[in-house]
């Protein structure tokens, strides 16, 4: 398959989707018939399936595991084999020790979010890496939009634990008195620098896992059956190196927003 096309092409809505985004949008100011060729439908389309295939699968794996944990008492003992439980302990281990050492004691509390997009980005990392299959995280609307939940996430606790202290404090992150004389200077600075997060985060996400499927792709059409191997090993390690980058940074705002002044 070239790149303009992949398994999600032979859904049988996908012909009407595509046609009514392009009739939709093509038309609009910003897009003025232009700017939203095919290339740019065929992003929307595909980045859209891939995430509900994501979380389909996700929500699929989290059902069979719910089952099998009904009787608990089998699981004591780890299985020797490879198994879903297995696989979603290793990766919870691996976050909360994470979340433990740069959170604190609190970590506890936002378990819920941090395992998520841990889950659902590694997910659509290796999404990529199966033949015929595009990753939701190459495309910005993807990566920005879990920026953008992260952003608020880490805001809203700030709020909630240190009040307008959470905003004051970013004319004066020193805590002196002299420091406010410097807030002019300080407070536009450090607000750029809150407001970028979002978009640091999911411009960093997308971009690596850009260039890893279009090199990955490079040397599929090349040769096909042995050429590749190296990278997609390269793109395993890029995949999970990428989840651990972003799940670390998330960590790294929600400690700095949530600790004592």
């Amino acid at each position: 398959m070239d790149h303009h096309n992949s398994w999600y092409n032979f859904l049988p809505f996908y012909n009407e989707l595509h046609c009514y985004l392009q009739n939709t949008f093509s038309n609009t100011v910003i897009f003025n018939g232009e700017i939203l060729p095919n290339e740019g439908v065929f992003n929307t389309i595909h980045h859209i399936i891939a995430s509900l295939l994501v979380i389909f699968i996700l929500f699929l794996l989290s059902i069979l595991s719910k089952q099998k944990l009904k009787n608990i008492e089998n699981f004591i003992v780890p299985s020797s084999k490879i198994t879903i439980i297995n696989l979603f302990e290793s990766i919870l281990e691996v976050l909360i020790g994470l979340m433990r050492d740069i959170i604190g004691d609190k970590y506890k509390d936002h378990i819920s979010l941090v395992g998520t997009l841990a889950l659902f980005i590694l997910c659509s990392n290796l999404l990529g890496l199966v033949p015929g299959f595009l990753p939701p995280t190459d495309n910005l609307n993807t990566t920005v939009a879990c920026g953008f939940v992260v952003f608020v996430y880490f805001n809203y606790h700030g709020i909630k634990m240190h009040g307008i202290s959470h905003f004051t404090h970013l004319g004066n992150p020193c805590g002196t008195w002299w420091g406010w004389f410097l807030s002019p200077l300080f407070f536009p600075v450090e607000l750029i620098g809150l407001f970028v997060r979002p978009f640091s985060l999911g411009i960093r996400l997308a971009g690596n896992m850009i260039g890893d499927h279009k090199v990955l792709l490079a040397f599929v059409g090349v040769m096909p059956l042995l050429l590749p191997l190296p990278f997609f090993v390269l793109g395993l390690l890029v995949s999970i190196i990428q989840t651990v980058v972003f799940c670390l940074l998330t960590c790294v705002y929600i400690s700095l927003h949530t600790h004592e002044l």
